[in-house]
């Protein structure tokens, strides 16, 4: 079992580089666009962005782990980025409420 864990993490740890990069530019390309005016759509983008944003998330941790490291780089990218990207969502939750 320990063997096929470590062989998994040197897997992941070469391949998910890329998955991260990918899921975070997809995620920049998605909210790029202006949301949908009407409160469903704009619901439904909302959901949608979310959704990547925890994707994105979710592959930054499985990829700490697959190097070995469960404490988050403070200076990496990805977390102001995530970070950055997080605010901007929660502001856009709070523009609907003055509504």
């Amino acid at each position: 079992m320990a063997e096929d864990l470590s062989g998994l993490r040197v897997r992941l740890a070469a391949t998910l580089p890329d998955h991260v990069a990918a899921a975070l530019a997809g995620y920049e390309d998605f909210t790029a666009a202006a949301p949908p005016a009407d409160a469903k759509g704009f619901a439904a983008w909302h959901a949608a962005a979310k959704a990547a944003l925890a994707h994105a998330d979710l592959l930054i941790k499985l990829a700490r782990w697959a190097e070995g490291s469960a404490e988050p780089d403070e200076d990496a990218g990805m977390e102001r980025l995530l970070a950055g990207a997080r605010a901007a969502l929660d502001a856009l939750d709070d523009g609907d409420e003055e509504e």
